[in-house]
Order: structure tokens, then C-alpha cells, then sequence
């Protein structure tokens, strides 16, 4: 090869690779135009100002919260390693250290209080005092949600994707698998490890299946009665991997509930249809975790938001 093919050959790579750079730099992320099949969830978060039935009127700074429930005028919140009871006001009256990395609380009529951890439960007196602590139910369980029904005890298990049964002195009972519908049967379907259940003043045991976007009606021996919900990035609907995240009942039995992703809190009739707005994406600017809720005996309702460690309180308009 003489020397004149050398040099074109040498320039052609030159060229080649010239071409190659400039094409890379002029494609740079920054310099690209924008993806026209991107889906923002945007449009999706204001609210008709005609649904919207509740406003705020109060803000309880926590600190580090983890779960709460209200009982008997007083609500009583979860931390890291406490159990705190606080009157609406947001005065302290108690102040309990317990066990580290609770999941979950509920207090019966009788003032009973039921702690869930990750695969155990404690059950305290009044004053914070232990009654009772139950075995761990299973070395995968993560116990999330509790609910009482006279004087048994459920449970929902989000790493078994179960429901525990038990006795008010912890112990168990039995447990049962959810079912999609009569045939079809494949369980509770949780893409996230949260997993939520309540009972109303109806003694009806509702619980979430959030992967089906649904709340499930189950007899007390976990038997599939009704279910409703729908997905759906629109306000009538819950949008998603994992919603509805959490909920709780009116004493009508009307259902609150809030979710995460676009986080939105609403009320919905008995039958699943949407009456109203309690607090809409708005009002969780830049938030990331769905609300916990509890509702007083005033149906006051009663928020935890995660984000801004405060507990948040709204009434009717």
C-alpha cells in the first residue's frame, strides 16, 4: 500500500469518527426534543371545587411517626420505639417506651391497646402496661393492619398475604387467604408490602386488594361477600400499583380513603361510588406516602401525613 491510500484511508476514519461525535453530542439528553409519548399524571391531580367537602383546621406537629388510631377522644400514635396518647388538643398525657419498630395500633372500647410488630403482637393496658404478647405467627409475616370484631382479633399479614385470626389474649385462631371471586381463586394480590383491613359499625370485615384496586367485604370466617373499586388515574377511581393504601369508615358507613402516588384523600358512598373530596393532591406537595386515617365519634377526620410528620385534622364544610 503506497502512501497516497495511507493518508485517504486515515482521513476517511478521521471522517467517519467526526460524524459519529457530532451525532452523539447532538443527541445529548439535554439537546433531545421532548418524548411526546411520556405520561404525566398532572392533568389528573386538580379537583372540581364542587367535591371537595371537607377543610383543614388543625395541624399536630409528631415526631418520626409510624401508625396511629384514635379511640375513646384521644388518639394514640406510634414511633420509632413509643406509644404516645395525645388529646386532640395536642397535649401529651402518655408517653410509653416499647418495643422498637412497631407496625400498627388499635385500642378497643375498653381501652385495651393492640401493638403489632413485624411477627408478634403486645397488648398493653391503659397506662402502657404489657397484658399479653402473642408468639411470632410466622418468621416471613409483616403484620401491617389490625381490626376487631366483639372479641376477636384480625390481622392482616402483608408478607403472607393472609389474614390472621386471634383472641383478645393473642391467641391464634386460624388464618385465611383472600379469593378474587367464587372460581377464580389466587388470594390477596399486594405488589407493595402494605396490606390493610377495618371493621365497621356493622361488624363487617372490609380489606384491601390492592393490586385489584378493590376493598373486599369477607364474612368473619373468610368467606368473599362483595367487593367494589376500579382502576383509574381519574377522581373516581384508584390509580396505581397499590391503591386504595389505607381506609376507614364514617359511622354511616360511608369508606375514607387515601392514596399514595397521586395522593388523595375521598369518601365514598357504601356502595363504591365517589361523593366526595376530603383533601386533594394539592394539599401533599411534594409528598410521596398515602395518609394513614382514623375517624372521630364527631366524623371528624382525623389524617397522619407521613411527609410532613403531622397529624392532620378536617371537617365537613
Amino acid at each position: 500500500m503506497n502512501r497516497t491510500i495511507q493518508i485517504v484511508l486515515i482521513l476517511a476514519i478521521l471522517a467517519i469518527a467526526a460524524v459519529v461525535l457530532y451525532d452523539s453530542l447532538s443527541t445529548r439528553i439535554d439537546k433531545r426534543p421532548d418524548n411526546p409519548y411520556q405520561f404525566s399524571v398532572e392533568e389528573f391531580k386538580p379537583v372540581d371545587e364542587s367535591l371537595l367537602s371537607h377543610r383543614e383546621v388543625r395541624q399536630i406537629e409528631v415526631d418520626n411517626p409510624v401508625a396511629f388510631t384514635w379511640q375513646n377522644g384521644k388518639l394514640f400514635l406510634l414511633s420509632g420505639n413509643s406509644l404516645q396518647v395525645i388529646t386532640p388538643e395536642g397535649r401529651e398525657l402518655l408517653n410509653k417506651r416499647i418495643d422498637f419498630n412497631p407496625r400498627s395500633v388499635l385500642v378497643d372500647k375498653h381501652g385495651q391497646i393492640i401493638i403489632s410488630y413485624e411477627n408478634y403482637l403486645v397488648a398493653l393496658d391503659s397506662e402502657g402496661n404489657e397484658l399479653y404478647r402473642s408468639e411470632m405467627l410466622d418468621e416471613n409475616s409483616l403484620l401491617t393492619s389490625l381490626a376487631i370484631s366483639g372479641e376477636t382479633l384480625f390481622v392482616a399479614d402483608a408478607g403472607k398475604r393472609q389474614v390472621w385470626i386471634l383472641n383478645m389474649e393473642l391467641e391464634t385462631i386460624e388464618s385465611f387467604r383472600g379469593e378474587s371471586g367464587v372460581s377464580d381463586v389466587h388470594g390477596f394480590i399486594l405488589p407493595s408490602l402494605h396490606f390493610h383491613l377495618a371493621v365497621n359499625e356493622e361488624d363487617e370485615l372490609w380489606i384491601t386488594n390492592s393490586g385489584m384496586h378493590r376493598i373486599q367485604n369477607y364474612s368473619l370466617t373468610g368467606r368473599l361477600r362483595r367487593d367494589w373499586g376500579e382502576p383509574s388515574f381519574s377522581i373516581e377511581g384508584f390509580s396505581g400499583c397499590c391503591n386504595p393504601y389505607y381506609f376507614a369508615f364514617l359511622s354511616d358507613g360511608r369508606f375514607v380513603t387515601s392514596e399514595k402516588g397521586i395522593i388523595r384523600v375521598k369518601i365514598y358512598r357504601e356502595s363504591g361510588e365517589l361523593e366526595s373530596v376530603v383533601a386533594p393532591a394539592a394539599m401533599f406537595p411534594n409528598g410521596e406516602k398515602a395518609p394513614a386515617i382514623a375517624v372521630d365519634e364527631n366524623d371528624h377526620i382525623w389524617l397522619l401525613d407521613f411527609d410532613k410528620k403531622m397529624l392532620r385534622l378536617f371537617r365537613p364544610v
